[in-house]
C-alpha cells in the first residue's frame, strides 16, 4: 500500500491488533491527554456550528470529545490507518451523518485533493511529529493553512522535544511557533504545555496564499 510504504515510524498502525493495543493504552500511557481534549473544546467555545478537519485522527479520541461537547456541523476525520478510521466509525456511530472519514498520508503531495474544503477549524494531537522530519513541519502547517476559511484556526498538540534542539522527530515549542509562523499564519500562542506534550493556536488569513 502507498501509504504504508511512506510511513517511516516506529509504529505498526497498519496492523490491527498492534492498532488496538494502543488504543487501550493511550489514555493511561497519558492521562494528562484528557486536559488537552478539554482545551480543544474550550478554544472551539467562540464558534458557532464549526465544519472541523482532524488531522491524523487515529481512533477518535478528540473526534468523540469534541462532537460530545460542542455544537459541530461537520466533524471530518483524516488518518493513514484504516485500523484507526474503523475504531473512529465504531466510537462515533452514535453522531452520524456529522462524521466523515478520509484515509490518506500528509506526507504525500496530494493528501488534501480529496477533503472538503475549506473548513473554520483544523485541529490535531499527536500527529505532526509522525512527519519525521522537523524542516517539513512548516510546509504541513502551511498546507492545513490552505484548507481553512478566511481567519480560520488551527489547534494543534503534538510531542515536543525538551532539551532545546529541534533535530529528531520532534520541534521544540519555539520550533512549532516558528514553523507556523513562516507558514503564514497569525495570532500565533501556546494553549498549553504539560509533560511531553504541548498545544498551539494560530489563526489563517486568506492573503497568505
Amino acid at each position: 500500500m502507498k501509504n504504508r510504504m511512506l510511513f517511516t515510524g516506529p509504529h505498526d498502525y497498519f496492523n490491527q491488533d498492534y492498532v488496538r493495543e494502543w488504543t487501550e493504552s493511550a489514555n493511561s500511557k497519558r492521562p494528562f491527554r484528557a486536559r488537552f481534549f478539554d482545551e480543544f473544546a474550550e478554544e472551539l467555545s467562540g464558534f458557532s456550528q464549526p465544519k472541523i478537519l482532524d488531522l491524523g485522527a487515529g481512533p477518535g479520541f478528540l473526534a468523540e470529545r469534541l462532537l460530545s461537547g460542542r455544537d459541530i456541523a461537520s466533524y471530518h476525520l483524516f488518518d493513514f490507518s484504516p485500523h484507526m478510521l474503523e475504531l473512529a466509525r465504531e466510537r462515533l456511530a452514535r453522531f452520524g451523518g456529522r462524521t466523515s472519514f478520509y484515509q490518506g498520508s500528509f506526507l504525500e503531495d496530494n493528501w488534501r485533493e480529496a477533503l472538503p474544503a475549506p473548513f473554520d477549524v483544523v485541529v490535531s494531537i499527536q500527529a505532526v511529529h509522525e512527519l519525521r522530519n522537523p524542516s517539513r513541519v512548516s510546509r504541513l502547517y502551511r498546507e492545513a493553512g490552505t484548507l481553512l476559511t478566511q481567519n480560520g484556526v488551527v489547534l494543534i498538540a503534538d510531542e515536543v522535544a525538551s532539551d532545546g534542539d529541534d533535530a529528531g522527530p520532534f520541534l521544540t515549542v519555539d520550533g512549532h511557533l516558528s514553523a507556523l509562523t513562516e507558514a503564514g499564519f497569525k495570532d500565533i500562542r501556546e494553549v498549553l504545555a504539560s509533560v511531553d506534550l504541548a498545544m498551539f493556536s494560530a489563526r489563517w488569513h486568506r492573503t497568505n496564499l
